[in-house]
């Protein structure tokens, strides 16, 4: 049997796992990492991200730490990166060849290749420019770092490793700032490859500002009335995404009606909404007949949020998410 190949992007936890870090220790992976060479010590996580206000047409100019704690001397690309929201929420940054849709082509790197030698480090310098038309509020980019040596598992599935870095750059450019969210529709559909039950939520951050909204979402179906409530990870401006709700309880087929709030990105948004649901949907922890209304939030275990999640790292950083603007106009 012809063995078959899977190529797998490897990043630093503070880059696949979503949101910006707040913490104060460089991204590390492979026995190389990355963090600012200067930072505000007012703001502790501009010790892992860059945090700057340019406006338009402005610059600004600055470098990375790289460090090698391996005894081996590492070499590594560097290339600009757009910040993207995963499909499940959070930060994701762009794979190396996928074409910049946003400020990720504000971003020039000094050198596009460096290595660091063993148990040492080094700088890498930058310079990010605002375009003159560039729109108000805040835009996410990344200089990533990736090593140029990729490894290979064996046995019956080969598993490409390609490790790399990022290490964000948040730019916000001065101007009226708007929070707002918007709530587009909802449908009901299992997981993919499974049957268990979601909501999937299209949402959309057309504010100018990062936020984190929280849904609450009331569907009423064959069984009553059935509550959950969920916190989201960071949305970009600009962007949209289908947010699938994994669901705490079984489906039955039949029609629903949904009321679907959102708080926390500008004014309280609300969707009223039907969808039909042709065949049940069983939740695995439950009892197959079980299908009682929780009036509570959910209790959901780890492995259909950890396989979204996971598709979400993986579209995210394949192919981008659906933005509804340019980061300039």
């Amino acid at each position: 049997m012809k063995l078959k190949t899977l190529s797998l992007l490897v990043t630093a936890c503070a880059v696949a796992c979503g949101a910006l870090a707040s913490g104060a220790d460089a991204a590390t992976i492979g026995g190389f990492g990355a963090r600012p060479a200067h930072f505000n010590p007012n703001i502790p996580a501009t010790r892992a991200y860059f945090i700057r206000t340019v406006p338009r047409g402005g610059s600004f100019t600055d470098e990375v730490v790289v460090t090698n704690t391996a005894a081996k001397p590492v070499t590594l690309r560097v290339y600009p990166v757009d910040g993207l929201t995963g499909a499940t929420s959070g930060v994701v940054y762009g794979n190396r060849g996928i074409q910049l849709h946003g400020a990720g082509q504000w971003v020039t790197p000094a050198v596009p290749l460096v290595t660091v030698p063993g148990n040492s480090q080094t700088t890498v310098g930058f310079t990010l420019k605002v375009p003159a038309n560039a729109t108000v509020g805040q835009h996410l980019a990344g200089l990533a770092l990736e090593d140029v040596n990729t490894g290979r598992s064996g046995g019956r599935f080969s598993v490409t490793e390609v490790l790399r870095t990022v290490v964000g750059i948040e730019v916000a450019v001065p101007g009226p700032s708007l929070h707002h969210l918007a709530l587009e529709s909802f449908s009901i559909a299992p997981i993919q490859g499974t049957t268990y039950p979601s909501v999937v939520v299209n949402l959309a951050n057309t504010g100018t500002s990062l936020c984190k909204p929280r849904l609450l979402v009331a569907l009423n179906g064959p069984s009553g009335v059935q509550r959950a409530s969920r916190q989201l990870d960071t949305v970009l401006p600009g962007d949209s995404i289908p947010y699938p709700f994994v669901w705490p309880n079984s489906l039955a087929a039949g029609s629903y009606s949904a009321n679907i709030t959102a708080t926390g990105c500008g004014p309280r948004q609300v969707l009223h909404g039907s969808a039909s649901l042709g065949a049940k949907l069983v939740n695995s922890t439950v009892s197959a007949a079980d299908t009682r209304p929780s009036a509570r939030g959910s209790t959901i275990p780890w492995w259909p949020i950890a396989l979204v999640g996971f598709g979400g790292i993986v579209v995210g950083t394949l192919f981008g998410r659906r933005r509804r603007g340019p980061a300039s106009s």
